[in-house]
């Protein structure tokens, strides 16, 4: 091909890897700006650049579920018993494969088997805790009346029992004295009647020495009776009065013991009764769950769609949780894939973009941008971006996983493009030869996107500069 026929030719669109796509360009003013032939002055002017963006997307879904056996509480692997569909459309509920039921069926058992035991466990307690509620009011019972007496003595001792202690205490003492006292005085009057007798001396030894002998224990007594008042004063009286104030605050403080006492077990008691009714709960709730569980080992298609190969041999073991196959949604496709950094110059959300399918030719579809990804990840020497794209209608020849090349056209006004003939590159440096009267002189310019057949400069040239395209391209 001539340089001419190449210059002269339109823009084509470049196929772009599914990682990362190229750009392409047509540049034009309001009339379409063509780059003159070699060795010809190029002058620069605003115009219109168009800027397409090609890229090949696959065929995806946004709307797929996993087959798996989705236990609650059962975590044991299960046995295959039946596999029914391997493959293929299925519709939402359709029975794909059947587990052998063996072990579950045993756990459900043992479950239903420590439910009861919890149950009968629940039942002696609640007749122990009537059991206890009765020797408990006994308890308190006794304790009031304890109380009462105590505190009841006190009073009494108080008021009454105190003072008759001391007054008996004292005539005691008073009534030994009088003794020692009659005792002495009848021994005086004795001895003043048979003085003057003529009673024989044995006689009135006897009636003498039996009045002796009976002063002699009167005061004696009263020696006793002095001891005996001077401790009931000092030790027998206090101590009395002590104990009984003793046992008073004793017998009060005991009450209040028994109804701390009586408050803390309801509060155990309580305790130890949600405890009991949470694992009762646990266990029915385990119960319920096994039942749950038992029922999913009929293994059901999740959504309608198409079923995913299935691997699996009727003895084959598999676990709680494990993803047997995958179900897809193909009323839900939309074409997805990545985009290089250099492409988000050209495409954005909501951009109408134009869908083609390779492996049926002539079917050109609709589509729109529905979101390009935020984070991008790196691929090669630059950076890859999720995109997605929604197609406006369906075709039943479209099948998940189909390449598909997306296009789209962005124009942008009131730019300065150049033919990219008439670029130069020295190491880092870039310019273009512009003419000065006879002379031809090299600017120096920034330049921004390109398609390959002209380039964007974004500083360095301003509108009516006149551009030398040499030659030197060619060689």
């Amino acid at each position: 091909m001539s340089r001419t026929e190449s210059i002269a030719r339109t823009p084509r669109l470049l196929a772009c890897a599914f990682a990362g796509c190229t750009l392409a360009f047509a540049v034009a003013d309001e009339q379409d700006i063509v780059p003159p032939p070699s060795d010809e002055v190029h002058s620069v002017k605003l115009g219109l650049l168009e800027i397409e963006w090609d890229g090949s997307l696959r065929l995806e879904t946004n709307r797929s579920r996993p087959v798996k056996i989705g236990t609650d509480q059962y975590g044991r692997s299960a046995e295959v018993a039946e596999v029914l569909v391997r493959s293929g459309m299925v519709r939402k509920g359709d029975v794909i494969l059947r587990l052998d039921t063996t072990d579950i069926d045993e756990a459900i058992e043992d479950a239903t088997t420590a439910l009861d035991e919890k149950k009968t466990q629940l039942e002696i307690a609640t007749r122990n805790r009537g059991i206890e509620d009765e020797a408990m009011k006994i308890a308190m019972e006794r304790a009031g009346k304890s109380d009462e007496r105590a505190q009841r003595n006190l009073q009494l001792f108080e008021q009454y029992r105190a003072e008759m202690m001391k007054q008996r205490q004292q005539m005691s003492l008073e009534w030994s004295q009088y003794r020692v006292d009659d005792a002495d005085e009848e021994l005086k009057q004795l001895q003043e009647m048979y003085g003057g007798t003529t009673l024989a001396d044995r006689t009135k030894d006897i009636v003498l020495n039996r009045a002796k002998r009976s002063l002699d224990q009167s005061q004696r007594s009263l020696s006793m009776d002095k001891t005996e008042d001077t401790l009931f004063k000092k030790y027998e009286f206090p101590e009395r009065e002590q104990d009984i104030r003793d046992s008073a605050r004793w017998q009060h403080s005991d009450l209040e013991h028994a109804r701390i006492r009586q408050m803390l077990s309801l509060m155990r008691r309580e305790l130890d009764m949600a405890k009991e009714q949470r694992s009762l709960k646990d266990l029915q709730e385990r119960l319920a769950e096994l039942q749950g569980d038992r029922e999913r080992f009929i293994v059901k298609a999740p959504i309608d769609g198409i079923l995913t190969r299935i691997d699996l041999e009727p003895g084959d073991d598999v676990s709680m949780q494990q993803n047997l196959a995958q179900v897809h949604d193909p009323s839900q496709m939309a074409l997805k894939g990545t985009i290089d950094a250099t492409d988000l110059n050209v495409v954005n959300e909501g951009m109408k973009v134009q869908i083609n399918v390779p492996a049926f030719p002539g079917l050109e579809l609709d589509g729109t941008i529905q979101s390009i990804g935020l984070i991008g990840s790196p691929s090669g020497k630059s950076t890859s971006f999720p995109i997605e794209v929604d197609i406006a209608s369906q075709d039943d020849r479209l099948r998940l996983g189909l390449a598909c090349s997306v296009s789209a056209m962005k124009s942008l006004r009131n730019v300065l493009a150049i033919p990219m003939d008439a670029v130069h590159r020295d190491d880092d440096r870039t310019f273009v030869k512009i003419r000065r009267g006879e002379n031809m002189v090299e600017q120096d310019v920034v330049l921004g996107l390109d398609n390959g057949t002209s380039i964007v400069v974004l500083r360095g040239l301003k509108t009516g500069d006149e551009i030398v395209i040499t030659s030197q391209k060619e060689e």
